[in-house]
Formats: structure tokens, sequence, C-alpha cells
């Protein structure tokens, strides 16, 4: 039987099966080199790259230490670093166009606050309790618990990437902080079609497109003249130079209604953008107190109060009314970019209206079958 041989701290041993070599070569890696504490052991297929990959670990051993220079450098590792890994990672998706350059910015924002608390922390100290104490450290600083619960997914996926590493052996899991369910006041088309009324021209195209597709603003703001068709009547969301949509799922094609068609017809084309801002070759810029100023003049009412509608709540109105009117679920997240089966569509988007409760009333009808009875014994 062939013999096993010593590469350093490491044995090149041939691999067995029911005591018969099977031509394949183990390299054993002992426990107190690994980063798990645990002995390992990498198969490879022939005695040649077995000992190549032992001499390769034996030469990344510290000469003073003892420990393999890799797993020194991990455990040095502090949140700083694998937060810089990360986002260095993070753009090359960006930069091939598998994430959004948006997301990216966002990502980087809210990692500001975990690299002010954590900072050089070696990523082995960051523990569930470390971690709830950021939470509470983000409570008393006045953060609202749907930030924070935000701030926490992009530290998760910080330190997964430490994981995928090497650099810790598990992530920390640690429980979300309770939020209640924000409700959502959905317009009716009557209510939006009166608060475009009350935009200034240049926006009223806009809003009307978001209100009849269903739109992200993102995507309304980005759409681009080549996107249109105005003759088979869609528009399209695709990626392009400098921007690219949510998600795959994302890109799609959108069937327009003969009046909105019409609108867009009637748009000048001074530049690429169908809804530009000041100068035609970019994009309609923020409009916010100019929204805000319509939806006042609206008049939107609920219970004897206005009712604050942002350009958001267009989307959601969107995918109520489809829903609705009895728009399959296939079709309608095909229409506003969902991925097929996800359950944000109904969870989230889909809302339910003062309207659709009253529909839902039930009425007995009233007879003497429904009246109350006599009880036994009772007289008259």
């Amino acid at each position: 039987m062939t013999q096993s041989q010593a590469v350093g701290p490491f044995r090149v041993r041939p691999h067995l099966r029911n005591g018969a070599e099977t031509g394949k070569w183990f390299v054993d890696v002992p426990a107190s080199l690994t980063s798990t504490g645990k002995r390992k052991r990498k198969l490879f297929d022939n005695q040649g790259s077995a000992l190549v990959a032992a001499q390769r670990l034996r030469d990344s051993i510290d000469d003073i230490t003892g420990l393999l220079k890799v797993r020194k450098q991990n455990l040095d590792a502090s949140f700083d670093d694998a937060a810089d890994g990360w986002l260095a990672d993070e753009e090359l998706r960006v930069a091939t166009l598998k994430k959004r350059a948006a997301s990216l910015t966002v990502n980087a924002y809210r990692l500001n606050a975990a690299r002010a608390f954590f900072g050089k922390t070696p990523l082995a100290a960051i523990t569930e309790r470390r971690l709830t104490e950021y939470q509470a450290a983000r409570l008393k600083a006045g953060r609202k618990p749907v930030s924070i619960n935000a701030d926490m997914q992009t530290i998760r996926q910080v330190l997964k990437w430490a994981v995928k590493q090497g650099m810790i052996d598990a992530a920390p899991e640690v429980e979300a902080i309770p939020t209640r369910p924000v409700k959502v006041i959905v317009p009716t088309p009557e209510e939006v079609v009166r608060i475009i009324s009350h935009l200034p021209a240049y926006l009223k195209p806009l809003i009307h497109f978001l209100a009849e597709t269903g739109c992200r603003r993102g995507e309304a703001i980005n759409l681009t003249w080549e996107c249109v068709d105005e003759i088979g009547g869609y528009a399209e969301i695709r990626a392009r130079d400098g921007w690219t949509p949510k998600t795959q799922s994302s890109e799609r094609r959108i069937l327009l209604s003969d009046s909105l068609l019409n609108v867009l017809r009637g748009l000048p084309k001074a530049g690429p953008y169908v809804f530009p801002g000041q100068s035609a070759d970019k994009p309609i810029g923020l409009f916010r107190k100019t929204w805000a100023r319509a939806v006042r003049e609206a008049n939107i009412m609920r219970n004897g109060k206005p009712v604050h509608v942002q350009v958001k709540t267009l989307r959601k109105a969107h995918a109520t009314w489809q829903a609705e009117r009895g728009t399959p679920e296939s079709v309608l997240q095909d229409r506003l970019g969902h991925s097929k089966g996800s359950t944000v569509t109904r969870a989230y988007y889909v809302q339910t209206t003062d309207e659709a409760r009253k529909a839902a009333v039930i009425s007995l009808p009233v007879g003497a079958a429904a009246e109350t009875p006599e009880r036994e014994g009772s007289t008259a």
C-alpha cells in the first residue's frame, strides 16, 4: 500500500474505499491550523496535485507564530476590514450590472453608523449580544425601528461575506426590532385625477404615467424615448448605460392605455428622456414640495381628516386597483416587475380599501327564522 507523506505539519495520504486505493489523494490539515479548530481533509485527483497544495500551505505558515498567515490575517480582521472588502465586491457587482449604483450608495450610508459603533472591533468579538447593544444604542439615538432593521440587514450581508472569506466561522443572528405596520391610505382613481389637476404642466404627464403603469419613480424618470413604442402601445423598462432596474424581474414591457399614449405623443422630444428636467439631457429632479402642495389642494379626506398621499403610494394604488378589478396575480406581478410567485405583491403592495371592506359586509335576510325564539317555560 502506498505510504502517506509528511509536508511540514500537513500529511498527504491516499484515498481509500473499502480498504483499496482509489487513485485520489488527501491533504490532512491539523485542527490547530484551521479556522474552525477542527481537522480538515481536502481531496485531490492525484498525488502530485495534493503535494503541490500541501507545499503551498507549508509556505504560508508564519515562521515565528507557527500559524497560517491567512488565518492570522482573518483573526486580526475588524468590522471595518470586512465592510471595506464587502463594498469593494459590491462595486464589482455594480460594474457588471448585477446591482444598481443607487443600492450601493444606500448600503454605504447604512454602514456609517455600524462603522462608528463597531469600527476596529475584531469580527470574532461581534456576537449576538453586541449586535443587540448596537440596536439599543440606535434606539437611544432616536432612530426608528424600521431604519435600524434596515441597517441590520446590511450588517448581516457584511458578516455573511466575512464567513465566505473565512474571516469568521459563522455570522451571529439577532432578532429584529418589532415594528407596527404602517397603514397606507390608497386614493381612488378619481382622487388621483384631482391631484393631477393641481400639478404644474411639466409634472402632469409623469404622475399620469406612474398611476396608470404602477412603475417605480426611478423607472419612470429614467425612461428614454427609445424604450417607448408609440405604435405598439407599450413602454419597456430595461437596463442601459448608467442605469439598471432594481432586479432582473424589473425588466419588462408595460402596455399603455390610449389616453396615456396620447399624452406621451404630445410631449416634446428635445432630449433622450421622456420626462426631462430643466435640462433636456437630464431626467426630472425632485418635486416633493410641489407634489405635497397639489395633494393639499386636492383635499383628499378620510373620516373627515385630510390624507397625505406620497408619490410612491401611486404604485400601491395601482396594485390595489388591479387586484380589485380581478387582475390575476401573475399578470400583476409581471406589470409591477415582481418575480413570479413573490409574496411581496399581495403582502405589501395590494391594500384593503374602505370600499372593499364595505363590499365584504354580509347582511342576513331578516325574517321569521331570524327572530329571537321564546324561551321554554315562558308565559305570555
